[in-house]
């Protein structure tokens, strides 16, 4: 009650305002009116704003950054974890009592993880309904038996237990300002109601490790008609992902480690980011493929049965695509498809990122990025990265597919400023490659080499002195087209250079 009369003080009918006055920094002489206001004000204002406008106040200056976290008179940023030293009846005890004396204020963000057996799954509802009760904005409800990082993969064994424990959730949740929604680590229950738990203001949905039907999906995505961004990682139980048409604003779909998708399917027509990693789809078919900007392709495996022209079709569609990122096996693909000229690949004229991902750099590999450049020439491009594979020998492997030896590109890489081989040992194709772009690329200005941790070159294993020092010279001995690229060899992988899907 203290709060609502707080706010009716600070309310004022627009009749009562002057329009000659103003907040802005130019009416006040480069006075800044608005952050001279008091704290107090500040916080009002900031309570009317959604929470990422609240957020981006931050930027403004100093005097705003994080003061959006004050703008309720409670917590409204909740974090409920287990603690080991801690029975479960006693941390259920503070949390309700907790609830209780909080009352039901606006909440931010909740974020609750634990490891429930079925008997606490009440507990976990109660908690829900308190949640939604609270209007909250953003909320993370993690029920795998070991918390972790999303981008954390598990041995086969503890994801087939870990199937089987993970306890089954009637996710009825319902909250008028929800916005972001991650869930993982449990069964969700597919009874219809279920599925009407998203509100009309849901933007960001994450499933990860949630054990769900293909029909599941569909459902739940025709229920969120403002959703923005789907991520699905380690689903195991999912074989499709079907985005229909409903999905209006649907701009950034990311699918990895779903080891039974076999099919994809987005119907919707404003998807900009597509990300897939995992098993070569059978079937995948984007709608507005043309208006893609992000897209990140790979897969760990091949299968023979897939059809060539069906994987790395929608490659030649990708017209104002700006970031790329490949793996080894879709370039054998393209090299093999452009070589009989079975598909005729068109050029990527925006594109200013790519990163290829290389399993093996045998002759075959070193082929094949060649054969990329040839088939899908990219006159824009500013930065390559290339992860090497992991592998301390120096491949001589069969090629998967038989596809002609090609030459190294004549141009291309007239805009390329920025080129980082991570993984790099000195092997023979790699430094090939290395002498290939640092000859060809006349503009540019930074050639990073970042070399593991307790490996050695070919060509080093020999020399009795220093590894890295081997490497440097090799490297210095390599002509370059540019006078001012800098060649910075490390074995510290810093931010310095990152490719924009360093996080997939």
């Amino acid at each position: 009650m203290e709060s609502k009369r707080r706010r009716k003080e600070f309310h004022a009918p627009s009749s009562t305002l002057d329009p000659s006055l103003s907040l802005s920094s130019s009416a006040g002489g480069g006075v800044d009116r608005l952050t001279q206001l008091p704290d107090v004000l500040r916080l009002y204002i900031l309570s009317l704003l959604p929470l990422k406008f609240a957020i981006r106040t931050g930027t403004l200056s100093s005097e705003w950054r994080r003061l959006w976290m004050y703008r309720w008179p409670q917590p409204s940023l909740i974090n409920i974890s287990p603690v080991p030293s801690l029975p479960h009846s006693e941390l259920v005890s503070l949390v309700d009592d907790f609830f209780r004396r909080r009352g039901c204020a606006r909440i931010d963000c909740l974020n609750i993880t634990y490891s429930p057996s079925a008997l606490k799954i009440p507990d976990i509802k109660r908690w829900l309904n308190y949640a939604a009760s609270c209007s909250v904005s953003e909320f993370y409800l993690d029920l795998s038996l070991t918390p972790s990082s999303p981008n954390t993969s598990r041995r086969r064994g503890s994801r087939a237990a870990a199937a089987a424990a993970a306890p089954i959730l009637d996710f009825n949740f319902r909250s008028p300002s929800l916005t972001r929604l991650t869930l993982r680590g449990f069964h969700l229950a597919s009874s219809h109601p279920s599925f009407r738990m998203f509100s009309y203001s849901l933007e960001i949905l994450n499933l990860w490790e949630i054990y769900l039907s293909s029909a599941s999906l569909r459902r739940i995505l025709v229920t969120c008609p403002v959703l923005r961004s789907l991520s699905i990682r380690c689903c195991q139980d999912l074989k499709k992902v079907v985005v229909p048409v409903a999905a209006l604003r649907l701009t950034r779909l990311t699918v990895v480690d779903c080891k039974k998708v076999s099919e994809i399917s987005v119907s919707a027509l404003g998807l900009r980011s597509f990300r897939f990693s995992g098993a070569l789809l059978k079937t995948y078919h984007i709608q507005s493929a043309a208006m893609l900007e992000d897209v990140y392709i790979s897969s760990g495996m091949a299968v023979p049965a897939v059809s060539l022209g069906d994987w790395v079709k929608p490659l030649g569609e990708l017209a104002s695509l700006k970031v790329l990122s490949v793996c080894s096996i879709t370039l054998e693909c393209i090299a093999a498809l452009g070589a009989r000229a079975e598909v005729g690949f068109r050029l990527f004229p925006n594109l200013v990122e790519l990163q290829l991902l290389m399993a093996m750099m045998a002759d075959s590999n070193l082929s094949d990025i060649y054969g990329f450049f040839k088939y899908c020439p990219c006159p824009r491009l500013e930065k390559l990265f290339l992860e090497l594979p992991t592998s301390a020998c120096d491949p001589s492997v069969a090629m998967y597919l038989e596809v002609p030896r090609e030459e190294p590109p004549n141009g291309g890489f007239s805009n390329l400023k920025v080129v980082k081989m991570n993984g790099f040992k000195g092997h023979l194709n790699e430094m090939k490659l290395a002498g290939v772009l640092l000859m060809k690329s006349g503009n540019l200005e930074h050639f990073a080499v970042v070399a593991p941790w307790g490996n050695s070159g070919e060509k080093c294993e020999s020399s009795s002195g220093n590894f890295m020092q081997c490497l440097s010279t090799q490297l210095s001995l390599l002509p370059k087209a540019s006078a001012k690229a800098s060649i910075i060899l490390t074995e510290n992988d810093t931010s310095q250079f990152r490719p924009v899907h360093s996080e997939v």
